[in-house]
């Protein structure tokens, strides 16, 4: 039955994107790494939200079928933005920008995010050395002190020409041991999708 459902819901999306947001499904076939992100991070950063005196505000960068949902796993404000205008229909009703994030500062003002999401752009469009170092640049930009990168991406040779860790701008920042449940490295890699979690350096 379930194989049923999940093939249903796979149908839905590709006939409908609209349809399938409208009626609140959730993509059905989900990575290991996507799993991480919604479950572990997720959690991490809803912890870190309820700490804070006023309400967070965490913008997600890239958004696809599986993220329409995030909004509401979220406890702060969540900002979406994405390249490609008809990914518009996955991100945050209202406050989704269409927009590149090798151009953040054009859209968003420096030091007002509490944390920022930028999975699966490094490897997956963002292919060039100049793109992760303007995507670099420009999170360490909105960033606020305390805030929280959480970089997901794809450096090996069939992606990109580069390693993440070597651009200059990576320097920006340091990597941050969460301590938070079983979150204990700066970072996780499943297959050639790699998480790290990083801090401004000001």
């Amino acid at each position: 039955m379930s194989r049923i459902v999940t093939k249903l819901k796979s149908l839905v999306f590709k006939l409908s994107p609209h349809l399938a947001v409208t009626l609140g499904l959730e993509f059905p076939l989900k990575s290991e790494n996507r799993l991480f992100l919604e479950n572990q991070i997720f959690d991490l950063l809803n912890a870190r939200f309820k700490q804070q005196a006023t309400r967070a505000r965490c913008l997600f960068l890239g958004t696809d079928k599986r993220s329409w949902h995030y909004p509401k796993c979220l406890d702060a404000d969540l900002l979406t933005l994405d390249i490609e205008p008809k990914k518009a229909i996955y991100g945050n009703r209202g406050h989704h920008t269409i927009g590149s994030a090798a151009t953040l500062l054009q859209y968003y003002a420096p030091r007002s995010f509490d944390a920022i999401i930028a999975n699966g752009l490094i490897g997956f469009g963002m292919n060039r050395l100049e793109d992760c170092e303007a995507l670099m640049a420009g999170t360490h930009a909105l960033l606020k002190e305390n805030g929280l990168l959480v970089l997901g991406y794809n450096d090996g040779a069939e992606f990109v020409n580069f390693k993440v860790r070597d651009s200059k701008n990576y320097k920006l920042f340091e990597e941050f041991v969460p301590n938070h449940q079983t979150l204990n490295r700066c970072q996780y890699e499943f297959g050639d999708h790699t998480f790290v979690f990083l801090k401004p350096i000001y």
